[in-house]
């Protein structure tokens, strides 16, 4: 593998949210296998990465969460990974084993939330409480979806706590979009949805910048390993290379249609690494 910075594993499927704009809910439903796992960790490079254990599932929720933890950093890599913020049992073990942990949070409006599928909001900002007890701050990254939103909450909360934000769009990406319609009324950037660029249409030549820059790796529930977190229909993805010289050739896959990365080549991407890319808080 290249110098890579960055790896995420998507160790499960399984949630206990129904978030809109989560594709997961859809997949089959599965933990990764302690054998799959293993396997992905011994093919990273030796030089220390941020390992993130994250996907279309809360990972919490895996069975051996802890021993996949403990195996990451035995390989000597960083761990990280983003929880839904519901099944924080042990904030103090998080606090002693991650530098950083990531906790999603779109809205503090409890009604908006439960409408998207994000439950337990009462049960989340107590937990984040928790966390904050047992760790500073600054090692506490909220991630929050921008579709449309009042984000000035969530933002105000942010401020006031000393917490570090990472905004990210909704994605309008094909493999998404398809599960959104039962609450596009409820979505502000779904009212008005925009032109979405086709694996055809878009600029010439086709770049993406996660193509281009190669230092990160995305594994799904089975292993698949893939150059991006956005490929959820892994029925058109025919693998890293022929993804590549897709690229090369200045076309995008089929599995690539829709998404924003091919919009803005110029403009580069958001980085991989939830550590070292913040948006400001909006």
């Amino acid at each position: 593998m290249p110098s890579l910075a960055y790896a995420q594993l998507e160790i499960t499927t399984h949630c206990n949210f129904a978030c809109f704009y989560c594709a997961g809910r859809a997949m089959p439903q599965r933990h990764m296998s302690m054998d799959i796992f293993a396997g992905i960790l011994g093919r990273l490079p030796g030089t220390s990465l941020t390992v993130s254990l994250q996907g279309e599932g809360e990972p919490l929720l895996h069975p051996v969460f802890w021993e996949m933890v403990a195996a990451v950093k035995a390989a000597g890599h960083r761990p990280y990974t983003i929880t839904n913020g519901s099944t924080v049992a042990h904030p103090q073990r998080i606090a002693a084993e991650f530098p950083e942990i990531g906790l999603s949070l779109d809205t503090l409006d409890a009604r908006f939330a439960e409408s998207i599928g994000r439950l337990q909001m009462d049960r989340v900002l107590r937990n984040l409480d928790r966390l904050l007890d047992c760790m500073d701050a600054s090692r506490i990254v909220i991630h929050t979806v921008d579709m449309g939103q009042p984000l000035g909450p969530v933002s105000r909360l942010v401020s006031d706590r000393g917490l570090k934000h990472l905004i990210q769009p909704l994605q309008r990406k094909d493999d998404y979009r398809r599960h959104y319609s039962p609450v596009t009324a409820l979505v502000p950037a779904m009212a008005t949805p925009r032109p979405m660029i086709q694996s055809n249409q878009c600029a010439s030549p086709a770049v993406c910048g996660y193509v281009q820059r190669n230092t990160m790796r995305y594994f799904n529930v089975d292993g698949v390993e893939m150059l991006c977190p956005f490929i959820k229909d892994v029925q058109g993805y025919a693998g890293l290379e022929p993804l590549r010289n897709s690229f090369a050739e200045g076309r995008a896959p089929s599995c690539c249609s829709g998404c924003a990365e091919l919009e803005r080549p110029s403009a580069g991407l958001r980085s991989p690494s939830p550590m070292t890319h913040r948006q400001p808080a909006r």
